[in-house]
């Protein structure tokens, strides 16, 4: 199953969510209002330099 974010409008948090399909809300488990789902940003590890990679993210360089 897919780790889903998803942001409630009305309390302003965000939150993960397991979901068995792409559904674009659920309710939210503070307040129980609908959700949007949003885009994850993740980092990942880059370069194998011997210097044990660097962390980055984003576009830059």
């Amino acid at each position: 199953m897919p780790l889903y974010e998803f942001y409630c409008p009305q309390c302003r948090k965000k939150f993960e969510e397991l979901c068995r399909t792409s559904q674009e809300s659920v309710p939210c488990p503070h307040c129980a209002a609908a959700s949007k789902r949003v885009l994850s940003t993740f980092r990942t590890a880059r370069g194998s330099s011997g210097n044990g990679g660097s962390a980055s993210g984003g576009c830059g360089g």
